[in-house]
Parts: structure tokens; C-alpha cells; sequence
């Protein structure tokens, strides 16, 4: 299991819409078009058929669903500042501390961060 997938266990996104989001970030930077990914997101998938591709707008909705989850999950954040639940040095510290992502971790280094990350989350919220 990678990283990423350890950290949606405990996250608002769905194993599917992490696939999605991240093929869809490929396509926003030109890498590969929409019917590539919609391809891609659908050859794990458990219903249908496999050997038949998502269409292009359950895909987008996959996409739209996760965009929608992390958009919820920023404006919880905010609310938790504004009632003073977390403070923002420590959300600041929680920001740096992952960074713009797209790392390759060793499964050491991620149970390592994924340990310093549940502390520091255990001790933000009041």
C-alpha cells in the first residue's frame, strides 16, 4: 500500500477518487487527455466490466466528487481556526511538514511520517 493510500484510510476521499484526482491533475498539466485517464481510472475498478472503460462523464464525476471532498475539507479547516479548535501556526506547521507532495518515501519513512503526522494531529485538535 502506498503512502498516499495509507493517508486516505483516514481522509474524506475514496481509494477511487484519489485514482481519479490524480489522473485528472496528468490531464490539467497536458500529460495525458481525458480519455486516457477515464481508461486508467477504470481498469481496478470492481463494477463493470474491466475490459470496458469508464465513460468520460463517471469519470469527470469521480473527479468532480474528490474536488468537492477537499474543497469540504478546507472550509472545515477554516471553521476549525475561526472557533479556535486548531491554531494557525499549528496548521501552518502541518502544511510544511508535507509539502507539495509527489515524494517517494521508503515504507519506513512513510510509517515514520504517517506516526508524526497522527501526533501532530492528535495535538492541533482541542
Amino acid at each position: 500500500m502506498s503512502f498516499l493510500e495509507r493517508l486516505v484510510e483516514q481522509s474524506s476521499l475514496t481509494p477511487r477518487q484519489l485514482e481519479s484526482l490524480t489522473s485528472y491533475l496528468r490531464v490539467a498539466s497536458g500529460e495525458i487527455k481525458l480519455r486516457e485517464a477515464a481508461s486508467i481510472t477504470s481498469q481496478n475498478r470492481r463494477k463493470g466490466r474491466p475490459d470496458n472503460p469508464l465513460t468520460i462523464g463517471s469519470y469527470y464525476r469521480t473527479v468532480s466528487q474528490a474536488r468537492s471532498n477537499v474543497k469540504q475539507a478546507l472550509v472545515t479547516v477554516v471553521i476549525a481556526l475561526w472557533l479556535g479548535v486548531v491554531k494557525v501556526e499549528d496548521v501552518r506547521r502541518l502544511f510544511e511538514a508535507v509539502g507539495g507532495g509527489g515524494r517517494d518515501l521508503l515504507e519506513e519513512e512513510a510509517d515514520r511520517f504517517i506516526q508524526l503526522l497522527e501526533a501532530l494531529i492528535r495535538r492541533m485538535v482541542l
